[in-house]
């Protein structure tokens, strides 16, 4: 009889140590950590204030199962914004308000789930200035071997799911409907830091002082034209043409149309005529008989 009382307190020994495992696994899979929105890009607000107000009821949709996730997409959407949504400026606030955040079980086991928010812009007088919305609609068909279609681990997937969509929905929202509330890192509106570099990294200034340059020229090549032309705002280059027309001219020395040539009597040669047409003139002929005089002879 001892025989079997001993393996009974073997067994049951086998099946105590056993649990402390099956705790760990049942653990392991009922674990859902926190989501984390600080490794995305922040947008930073012109404003001095930033809140998030949760005017998502629950129950208010009816067979709304969001408060049994493990993180309701109301807290998941409130940390979002707060990850997410900087106030940088000096004055003005903002108001990111949750609208809606549910989750349904439709029938044939589909989960259901919708996000409604939209964010403010007030400024310091209280006036509202901009405003955007953003909504996200997800239906999942639940994982079967986590648990029931409404289990935690299912609503957990889903409002992940659904917290990706709107990551990006908003985003795309305020860069392109709030863009002018954006500012950088130093506070300067985005837009403008983006405007004022260009392509090759130099400022948009260098071609505007570039211009005055063009003005300036015609000044200092102005002081060989005459008044007339100065008035007319004309350029220089033209005259600075006819300038250079006369040297040519000038290089040709003068001749004394007074006096026969003493080498050509006769005139000079027709060839000289026909290279310059402009330059030709009335051919001197040797004068009378008796009217050259030797050097030093009287009359």
């Amino acid at each position: 009889m001892r025989l079997p009382r001993l393996s009974f307190l073997v067994l049951s020994l086998a099946a105590v140590s056993a649990l402390p495992g099956c705790s760990s696994d049942t653990t392991a899979v009922t674990s859902f950590p926190p989501y984390q929105y600080g490794y995305l890009s922040q947008l930073q607000l012109n404003v001095a204030t930033m809140r998030v107000v949760n005017d998502a009821t629950p129950g208010a949709v009816p067979g709304d199962e969001a408060t049994d996730a493990p993180i309701p997409p109301a807290q998941a959407l409130t940390q979002m914004a707060q990850d997410r949504l900087i106030a940088a400026g000096q004055s003005g606030s903002a108001v990111f308000t949750i609208d809606r955040a549910s989750i349904l079980h439709d029938a044939g086991g589909t989960l259901s789930g919708q996000m409604d928010t939209h964010l403010d812009i007030t400024s310091a007088t209280g006036q509202k200035v901009g405003v955007v919305e953003a909504h996200v609609k997800r239906d999942m068909k639940p994982d079967l071997s986590k648990g029931d279609a409404d289990s935690r681990a299912n609503l957990y997937e889903l409002t992940r799911q659904m917290m990706q969509d709107m990551n990006v929905e908003l985003e795309y929202q305020i860069r392109n409907n709030l863009k002018d509330w954006l500012v950088d890192a130093g506070g300067r509106p985005a837009q403008d830091a983006i405007q004022s570099q260009s392509l090759d990294g130099a400022t948009a200034a260098k071609p505007q002082a570039a211009a005055p340059a063009d003005t300036a020229a015609p000044a200092a090549d102005a002081a060989p034209t005459s008044p007339s032309s100065a008035d007319t705002g004309t350029k220089t280059t033209a005259p600075a043409s006819t300038a250079a027309a006369p040297s040519t001219t000038s290089s040709t020395p003068a001749t004394n149309d007074d006096e026969p040539d003493a080498i050509f009597p006769g005139g000079a040669p027709s060839s000289d005529t026909s290279s310059d047409t402009s330059a030709t003139s009335t051919q001197k002929r040797s004068p009378a008989t008796g009217y050259l005089k030797l050097p030093g002879t009287s009359n």
